[in-house]
């Protein structure tokens, strides 16, 4: 669940937990979209109902397979062209929230991973644990969930630095999300049409830490980080990085796609301002000016090459998330094969466009297969393109497709 900075781009690259099993197959309330609620509504803190679509001592299982191809425009011995392919199983089981979560229910999944095709690069699932602190919302006959934090511990081989021996090395990642303003689950009965933009705002901790048995870091050395990021409800973002070799890195982006870096330690210091394209000679060019003062002083102002996807100015806002319910369907798509099936079904989609100034375009696209709160098939994609924002050139583009079968339910 890491991204590391890459020192011989421009800028610092925003650290975002690549996307997971547990993410892409999102359990019960965290998947849906919200209705729309009429008169007064309440906070079930815990109380269950006999029909409830959330109270304690659900469960679930779900299965599925997760395929990541990673694609290089120009591959080197270090970048090199990869997939990764797994079988997962979840154990998803709905418990008391702590007291100080400020939610009823606990909404925890526990993932293991069967590696199918290991791509002897890059990071390699192990196991990882979900825990989605819920409220659950009544509103006369209607019910929603709203999602207040959430917490993952991910555990995953680095491929890379193990290649370079003195490995295995493990990758744990200890990830904290909490939403200023929560995040709204689907309301039931599910209303087909209904349509929700979801909000942006958001505080993410990580720490990452990658060492082998004996303790020891990857010869690379400076792996080992903390950082939190904050984005805000306009679509603008800070991160503040700090690593275990005493480095640090400084992110700050506008909603309007202008944005500073800066990054100190380990023998480096510079600060990078990259402005809003402008029209020169017919052709969008981004300002960039970048001033460093260690290990050498120098200051460079440059025009860039546009690599955003509009060619143009950057997407405003920088995230855009909306849910959809399509509506009741009868059948699953093959793709769904195998999944135990409920009555009541409806397809809700969910998609996700994330855009940043450091070189990076997301697309995230599911179909989520929903009945009655229990989420029966997800099937996601995810392309994410990396771009040089010197030459505007890709440099590599990441493809995950993922589906989760419900298996069982009580």
């Amino acid at each position: 669940m890491k991204e590391s900075m890459n020192k011989t781009k421009l800028s610092l690259k925003t650290l975002v937990p690549v996307v997971s099993a547990s993410v892409l197959l999102s359990a019960c309330g965290g998947d849906g979209v919200n209705g729309g609620h009429n008169g007064s509504s309440s906070n079930n803190n815990g109380k269950s109902g006999a029909n409830d679509i959330l109270k304690v001592g659900m469960q679930r299982e779900y299965t599925g397979t997760t395929t990541r191809n990673v694609v290089y425009a120009n591959p080197t011995g270090t970048e090199k062209n990869s997939t990764l392919s797994f079988n997962f199983t979840e154990t998803y089981k709905v418990l008391k929230a702590p007291a100080n979560s400020g939610a009823a229910f606990d909404v925890q999944g526990n993932y293991t991973y069967t590696i199918t095709k290991d791509p002897g690069t890059g990071s390699v699932p192990v196991s990882e644990t979900v825990d989605s602190y819920q409220n659950l919302i009544s509103n006369g006959s209607t019910q929603a969930t709203s999602t207040v934090s959430e917490s993952v511990h991910d555990v995953a081989i680095d491929e890379t630095a193990s290649a370079q021996g003195h490995g295995p090395f493990t990758a744990t990642t200890v990830t904290n999300l909490t939403y200023p303003t929560p995040i709204p689950g689907p309301t039931y009965p599910l209303r087909g049409g209904a349509s929700l933009n979801l909000p942006a705002a958001e505080i993410l901790n990580i720490n990452f830490k990658d060492v082998n048995a004996s303790g020891s870091a990857p010869t690379t050395g400076g792996v080992a980080y903390t950082s939190r990021l904050t984005k805000y409800g306009d679509g603008s973002y800070a991160t503040q990085t700090n690593w275990a070799n005493g480095a640090t890195a400084t992110e700050n982006v506008n909603s309007n796609g202008s944005a500073s870096f800066s990054s100190t330690g380990s023998g480096s210091a510079y600060t990078t301002t990259i402005g809003l394209p402008t029209m020169i000679n017919g052709v969008y060019k981004i300002p960039v000016t970048h001033s460093a003062t260690l290990p050498t002083s120098s200051n460079t102002n440059y025009n860039a090459v546009d690599w955003y996807p509009s060619k143009a100015l950057a997407n405003s806002p920088m995230a855009h998330h909306a849910k959809t319910v399509v509506g009741a369907v009868t059948t699953l798509p093959a793709a769904c094969k195998g999944a135990l099936t409920q009555s009541n079904m409806y397809e809700v989609d969910t998609g996700d466009v994330v855009l940043s100034t450091t070189g990076t375009y997301e697309i995230s696209n599911t179909q989520s297969f929903t009945a009655n709160g229990v989420e029966v098939c997800a099937v996601s994609q995810r392309s994410v393109s990396d771009y040089d924002v010197y030459s505007g050139a890709l440099i590599s583009t990441t493809t995950t497709q993922s589906v989760g079968l419900l298996k069982s339910t009580n």
